[in-house]
C-alpha cells in the first residue's frame, strides 16, 4: 500500500498536529505501508501557540516539512491515481487553510470518488464532513474511545478521535495503530 499524507502547516493550532503526525509515520512504517507527505504551497496566517495570537504569515508547504522529516511535495505535483490511501492527521490548518483550497478539494474528491480509503483523526473528520457530508461516522463517532476507531461499512473512511477525546498519548498511539493496521488489511485483501 502507498499511502498519501496530507499536511496542513506545523502545530495543532494552525497546522497539522505534530503528534498525530509522527504516530501516523510510526504505523505505516510498523505495517509495512509506503507514504509520500504533500502540503500546498501557500502563505496561511500562523498563531502563537503559547497565547493563541495572531502571528505572521508562513508557508504552508515549508512548515509542513518540519514535521515531513523534510522530505516533502508540493500538493499541486501530486497524481491522486498513485495512491491507495489518503492519510489526513488533525490539526487546525485543515480548516484554516484548505476550507476552500480546491486543489485539496479535489485530493479528497478523487479518493472518495474512487472508493479508495480515506484514514483521518482527531479535527480531519470536521474537515472531511465540509467536504463529503455532515452525516460521516456520525453514529459510530457517539461512542468512539481514543484508543480504537471506526469505519465505513465499505472502508472507505477510517477514523480515530486521537486527542479530540483525551490527552494520552499513549491512547493517541493505539488508536491510530489499530486504524493504520486495518487500512493495511484492507488494501491486501
Amino acid at each position: 500500500m502507498k499511502s498519501l499524507v496530507l499536511l496542513a502547516g506545523c502545530g495543532l493550532g494552525d497546522g497539522s498536529c505534530i503528534e498525530e503526525t509522527v504516530l501516523t509515520y510510526l504505523a505505516l512504517e510498523k505495517h509495512h505501508c509506503s507514504y509520500q507527505i504533500a502540503a500546498a504551497d501557500m502563505q496561511a496566517g500562523s498563531i502563537n501557540h503559547i497565547s493563541e495570537q495572531p502571528q505572521e504569515n508562513r508557508n504552508v508547504l515549508v512548515e509542513s516539512a518540519r514535521i515531513g522529516r523534510g522530505i516533502i511535495t508540493d500538493l499541486h505535483s501530486i497524481r491522486a491515481q498513485d495512491f491507495d490511501s489518503l492519510i489526513i492527521p488533525g490539526g487546525m490548518g485543515l480548516m484554516k487553510h484548505y476550507r476552500d483550497n480546491r486543489t485539496v478539494r479535489e485530493l479528497v474528491m478523487y479518493f472518495w470518488e474512487h472508493h479508495k480509503p480515506i484514514a483521518t483523526m482527531c479535527a480531519g473528520i470536521d474537515f472531511l464532513r465540509q467536504l463529503l457530508g455532515r452525516d460521516l461516522l456520525c453514529r459510530e463517532y457517539e461512542t468512539l474511545m481514543p484508543d480504537s476507531y471506526c469505519c465505513t461499512p465499505e472502508k472507505n473512511l477510517f477514523y480515530t478521535p486521537a486527542f479530540r477525546m483525551t490527552r494520552s498519548l499513549c491512547d493517541v498511539q493505539k488508536g491510530i495503530d489499530r486504524m493504520i493496521a486495518d487500512l493495511a488489511r484492507y488494501d491486501k485483501g
